[in-house]
């Protein structure tokens, strides 16, 4: 990946069938996605909405949503393009990424700021196009959660405001994605092949939370030992204080692991950087490293940091689902410290539901500090508004365990 490089977008009709078909293909067969859905409210509502032009706004759960969203565009024949992360294109191999290129997808440094990514942004709403963002900024694996949004698309959408002298609409879309099948049966599955790599005496008359909180305390232990260091063993009579101790182990163990990575490649820091934005730093500078091993070695922490470390206990037994999500990312780890690759055997359907539509418009005589004020209100409408309509999907279509 060479230093700065900005991928561009372009939309030719052959080449987004072909992307299309492609993506459909490995959604179905790669990520077990069987099912995508749309009310047919929602799909009159986008035709009308992106007719116009919007910067639309989705959650980011899994590495699935940009193909599952780009496929339900496409279905209703919808033209878009989407910003996404420099990092993910720059590792695509070539001619797959050109594809994407020609299919509506362009770069964004995530490190900084990128100001040819927030030009071409600007561009594509000045010109009444449809532009897909995830304000979330990355993946967590959780579907049922909402990461803090980050101030991007409140920014482009208001620059864009002030350039074309009209209000822009922001359409936030939420995704969710349900288990298609016997729930209990899957959970269980899941859970003995756990402990057949674990080689944990499996007692299926155990409670579920004794048997997920071992299999997640020895995944730990073995990642703590990568580190070079070992958490004394606890034990604890109530469910919340064990799963207390698993979560600030987690903690410590991506404090030390990013360190460690930071220290290595050499990465400086700024003040303001957050866990989440130093994983980002030492994936970028770590892409740039040609020692295949050290690259590998270094990639199987970053990925482990990047799957960890914004992991939440609460609420991860409300659902089958949360509950097929807790397990799913354990189960990658474990692989990935095998050495083996973690397939996806759970197959899902995929459900999007809109959110009230957003309308950014262009403040006259605005002072920096009243500019400020505004867009951070904004943003937090913004949030509020993919919120809802995702703890709406999680109702109708997870299992909920009472």
């Amino acid at each position: 990946m060479k230093k700065n490089q900005f991928y561009e977008d372009s939309f030719s009709i052959p080449y987004v069938r072909i992307l299309n078909s492609i993506l459909a293909f490995l959604l179905k067969n790669k990520a077990k996605v069987k099912k995508i859905e749309f009310s047919e409210r929602d799909k009159k509502k986008l035709k009308k909405t992106l007719s116009n032009g919007a910067l639309i706004a989705c959650n980011h759960p899994t590495d699935f949503d940009p193909p599952s969203l780009y496929c339900a565009l496409r279905k209703l024949n919808l033209e878009f393009r989407i910003m996404t992360a420099r990092d993910v294109m720059s590792r695509t191999p070539y001619i797959f990424r050109k594809l994407i290129q020609m299919g509506g997808c362009f770069s964004i440094d995530r490190t900084k700021l990128d100001r040819k990514s927030l030009s071409r942004s600007i561009e594509i709403l000045s010109s009444k196009k449809n532009l897909i963002v995830f304000p979330e900024g990355r993946t967590h694996g959780q579907g049922g959660r909402l990461l803090e949004y980050q101030p991007g698309p409140i920014k482009i959408a208001t620059l864009s405001s002030r350039k074309t002298k009209s209000s822009i609409k922001i359409l936030p879309i939420a995704i969710y994605y349900s288990i298609i099948g016997d729930k209990d049966k899957i959970i269980q599955k899941r859970l003995e092949e756990l402990e057949k790599i674990l080689k944990i005496k499996a007692d299926k008359g155990n409670d579920i939370d004794l048997r997920i909180s071992q299999i997640v305390h020895l995944i730990i232990r073995k990642l703590e030992k990568q580190e070079g260091y070992q958490e004394p063993e606890k034990k604890y009579k109530k469910t919340t204080a064990r799963w207390e101790w698993l979560a600030s182990r987690i903690q410590k163990l991506c404090e030390t692991s990013i360190k460690n990575i930071e220290i290595k490649l050499k990465i400086r820091l700024l003040e303001k950087d957050t866990l989440s934005s130093r994983v980002q730093k030492a994936r970028e500078a770590n892409d740039l490293i040609k020692n295949k091993k050290e690259k590998n070695a270094n990639t199987k922490k970053i990925l482990m940091l990047h799957s960890l470390s914004s992991l939440n206990f609460k609420n991860w037994k409300e659902s089958h689902e949360s509950i097929e999500e807790i397990l799913a990312i354990f189960s990658k780890e474990i692989h990935r410290l095998m050495d083996k690759k973690h397939v996806i055997k759970t197959e899902k359907k995929c459900h999007f539901k809109l959110g009230k539509i957003i309308e950014v418009k262009n403040l006259k005589h605005s002072t920096p500090s009243s500019s400020k004020q505004h867009e951070k209100k904004l943003l937090n409408l913004l949030w509020k508004s993919t919120w809802q309509p995702l703890n709406e999907l999680k109702q109708e279509n997870s299992t909920i365990i009472k």
